[in-house]
């Protein structure tokens, strides 16, 4: 019973670690990323870990990352370019990635979707080390199309859930990107639900070995009582 409690403990810490160490969560604070990410929500990112970055990540970085900075701060936005990618818009509405066109199903519909800066003409190459941005909510939006391409050694994580780290809602991936033939898929994070599993099985296995424990140390002292008072009298 001991080593089962150990060992729940073990798990249950090793869950909770790797949501502290691994896990950030941050809050949106403004409509860039609308309508994946809305102004106020709280939103989960996974640390960077040697992963890489793909197009249709959606990332969390230092907002000084930016070729041309401006105001200090994080930004999220979505990568829609990689390192030697050509971005270009806009082709019939859409995207273009090296001649590619992009049907991004994310974009906003609302208030700013018509606005001219959503669909302003442009070109740009993406350097090696770095990766070009845009926010879901074009029209309203402070992305590498005016600020430059965003330098990877800035980028902290990947925005994987909105919520909390103890209570996440999974951000759904895209495959945008994939199915107009561009190769590397965005991340989709499987492992902070995990953690929850380890983190709940390992406190049940705890409890259950500290119950053990508990009711196999009052067993014992019952069997010495009774041991004592079977003693014979002198």
């Amino acid at each position: 019973m001991i080593a089962v409690a150990v060992l729940g403990f073990g798990a249950a810490g090793y869950g909770a670690g790797r949501m502290v160490y691994d896990y950030r969560a941050f809050a949106i604070p403004g409509e860039s990323m609308s309508p994946t990410l809305k102004t106020g929500d709280r939103i989960v990112a996974r640390a960077l870990d040697g992963e890489e970055v793909h197009r249709g990540d959606v990332v969390v970085f230092d907002s000084g990352a930016f070729a041309q900075t401006g105001q200090p701060g994080v930004s999220v936005f979505r990568v829609v370019a990689v390192a030697g990618d050509t971005v270009a818009c806009c082709a019939g509405g859409h995207l273009t990635v090296n001649g590619k066109s992009i049907t991004e199903s994310y974009l906003s519909t609302g208030e700013y979707a018509g606005d001219d800066t959503a669909t302003f003409a442009f070109t740009s190459g993406v350097p090696e080390g770095t990766v070009f941005v845009a926010g879901d909510n074009r029209g309203n939006a402070f992305d590498s199309r005016f600020r430059g391409v965003v330098r990877l050694s800035g980028i902290g994580g990947f925005v994987v859930a909105t919520g909390t780290v103890a209570t996440p809602a999974s951000l759904t991936t895209t495959t945008t990107f994939t199915d107009a033939g561009l190769p590397g898929a965005p991340l989709d994070d499987t492992t902070l639900a995990g953690l929850r599993w380890w983190i709940l099985g390992g406190f049940v296995l705890f409890l259950g070995g500290l119950i053990g424990v508990i009711v196999s140390a009052v067993r014992s002292a019952g069997r010495r009582r009774k041991a004592a008072a079977a003693l014979p009298m002198h």
